[in-house]
């Protein structure tokens, strides 16, 4: 196990570790009605807590699941995760907007943070309840941001065993999965908590409240890293829970190039 300086110097890059200090990891997840998806969301987010903690133990870890007018048994399943999960926490609000969902998931989180320098030792990790983040995620985002980013936008692939294989090729076709990629997902995104309430936060906005937020980051010149590091599984379906996102993209990608849209279990078997 490493503590204390040797856990800076063995995350940032030579010269850098002085200059920052990292004490919370805040992972925000907004849910709608994702009972089928929230546990191992869960389950994947702990994962990487576990692998970022057996390496610096010192960064505290609080996830905050903030559940958006549920009305299946999301709620309950997340609530009972938390129950037995230290460091995760449920709330519940009925915005019915994706903006104010993560906006609120961080205030709250930012609430609990101890002491003065609480806020200036922060990283937000944002994700989607939808959505499995790889084991590595919290560790490389604490990489990037002892080395010097202040945000970070990651990868992401829908997943295989929900896409039909030729829809899945043609995703794969026009996605660019290299490092500088041109993406922004709020399904893999962090941002120092300095950062981002240097810039407003996120806005109350119904669909890519990620694009306009890391917008503002880059005008007022904060350093936006994009890497393909960071690559996680998002849900391959073809109706999602708001408009102009990820499955609504597959949707159309779908109508424009002909590919049958049932995505069924048997169906992909058979593909």
């Amino acid at each position: 196990m490493k503590s204390g300086t040797s856990c800076w110097k063995s995350f940032a890059n030579p010269g850098s570790w002085m200059a920052r200090r990292l004490r919370t990891i805040l992972v925000v997840i907004p849910a709608h009605n994702e009972e089928r998806y929230i546990l191992d969301c869960l389950e994947a987010v702990d994962r990487s807590k576990l692998n970022l903690q057996a390496v610096c133990p010192g960064i505290a870890v609080h996830t905050m699941v903030v559940l958006d007018t549920c009305t299946d048994s999301t709620a309950q399943r997340a609530s009972d995760f938390a129950a037995t999960h230290p460091g995760y926490f449920a709330h519940h609000v009925n915005f019915g907007n994706v903006g104010a969902t993560r906006a609120f998931g961080i205030a709250q989180g930012l609430n609990r943070l101890p002491g003065p320098h609480g806020t200036s030792e922060t990283w937000i990790a944002c994700t989607d309840a939808d959505t499995r983040v790889p084991e590595n995620w919290l560790k490389e985002f604490a990489v990037a941001y002892l080395g010097g980013a202040d945000a970070v936008t990651g990868t992401v692939e829908p997943d295989r065993v929900e896409l039909a294989p030729q829809l899945y090729r043609q995703w794969r076709e026009r996605y660019v999965l290299a490092p500088h990629h041109p993406h922004i997902h709020g399904a893999n995104l962090g941002v120092s908590a300095t950062a981002y309430l240097q810039v407003g936060g996120f806005k109350t906005l119904a669909a890519h409240e990620d694009v306009e937020l890391v917008a503002r980051l880059r005008r007022r010149g904060y350093r936006v890293v994009a890497t393909d590091q960071l690559h996680a599984v998002t849900s391959g379906r073809l109706e999602g829970r708001l408009k102009s996102g990820f499955a609504d993209y597959l949707s159309a990608l779908a109508g424009e190039t002909g590919t049958c849209a049932d995505n069924s279990l048997d169906t992909i078997r058979a593909g």
